[in-house]
Parts: structure tokens; C-alpha cells; sequence
């Protein structure tokens, strides 16, 4: 039987909110590098944001830029793409969905650094990146045992965060390094 997301999204919401609501500059920052490592993982990440935000960039560098607060860049690129973004204009280019998230990731990564809510937005979004994985893919069960494995893990590193801990950059990265997110 499928796991069914749907079921346990809100309680896990509830605890994600719950249990992020007190970090420290320390635990934002690596949950934030964490989340950038990720979502490099993602196919035409680069691609994706040198085309919409129109600004060089790299993970290295946005993950050095994220220790040392040198973001306002990105976050400028982010302002900009939003306030230049007419969806009724002729030229407007709507984003597939993977290009919302890979925008949307970086963007709470990055702003993760200020604010502990875009640590529990990071948490969300990988659930609802492999939810539409497991939509769209041609083998949705592979997907979906990815998915309730993920509730777990989630459940488990945010308990040690909530502790006190702080969590491993590499963590995401070394989790999901293998998966194919390119075959879809």
C-alpha cells in the first residue's frame, strides 16, 4: 500500500514549526547550506537561475556567500525577478514547476540565514519535490517509499536540531546524491 502524504502533512507541519521555531544563527546557516547542496541535486539548477534571476552563480559560492551573509545579491536578483515578472506581459515565461522549486529552495536557503521559518519552508519542499516526482514519474512507488522514508528522517534530524544540535552541510546531499531527479 502507498504511503499517503496527504494524511500526515499537517501534523508534520505542526511539529516542523514546532520544533525550528528557536534556532541559532549557527543551526540556520547549516540547515541553509544543507538545503543549497540540495537543490543543486535538482536537473538545470544553474540554468534555471542564471536565465530567471539573470546573475551568475554557483553552489560553492552561494553557500560561501550564505556563511559570510554576502547575499544581498541574490536577494536582490530575487526583488528584481518578482517586481519584473508580469504575468500578462507578452513575453512572460511561465516557470514549470521544478524551476518554481529549485527559485523557491534557494531563495529560503538563503534567507533561512534571518528567519527560522524558511527552515521549516526548506523541510516542506523537499516533501513536496519528491510528491512530484512520484506524480509525474513512471515509477511513482520508488517516489513514494522516498517520501515516508523522508517523514522519518525529517522527524528524526529535526528532533536533534531541536536539541540543540546542528546538522551536517552534507546531510541532503549524501541522502539524495544517487537519486535520478533528471528522469522524469
Amino acid at each position: 500500500m502507498m504511503f499517503d502524504i496527504v494524511s500526515v502533512i499537517s501534523k508534520h507541519t505542526a511539529f516542523l514549526e514546532d520544533k525550528l521555531k528557536q534556532l541559532n544563527l549557527n543551526q540556520r546557516k547549516s540547515i541553509g547550506k544543507a538545503f543549497i547542496q540540495f537543490y543543486f541535486l535538482l536537473p538545470e539548477t544553474v540554468e534555471c537561475i542564471e536565465h530567471h534571476l539573470k546573475i551568475k552563480i554557483s553552489e560553492s559560492k552561494l553557500i560561501e556567500d550564505l556563511e559570510n551573509n554576502t547575499l544581498q545579491y541574490f536577494k536582490d536578483a530575487l526583488k528584481n525577478y518578482d517586481a519584473e515578472t508580469d504575468e500578462y506581459a507578452d513575453n512572460f515565461e511561465e516557470l514549470d514547476p521544478m524551476e518554481v522549486n529549485i527559485i523557491s529552495g534557494l531563495e529560503n536557503s538563503v534567507l533561512t540565514y534571518d528567519k527560522s521559518e524558511y527552515a521549516v519552508y526548506n523541510f516542506l519542499l523537499v516533501i513536496d519535490i519528491l510528491d512530484y516526482y512520484e506524480n509525474f514519474s513512471d515509477n511513482p512507488e520508488y517516489w513514494n517509499n522516498l517520501l515516508k522514508e523522508e517523514i522519518d528522517f525529517q522527524q528524526k534530524i529535526v528532533e536533534q536540531i531541536s536539541n540543540g544540535s546542528v546538522i551536517d552541510e552534507s546531510i541532503y546531499f549524501e541522502r539524495y546524491k544517487e537519486v535520478k531527479f533528471d528522469e522524469i
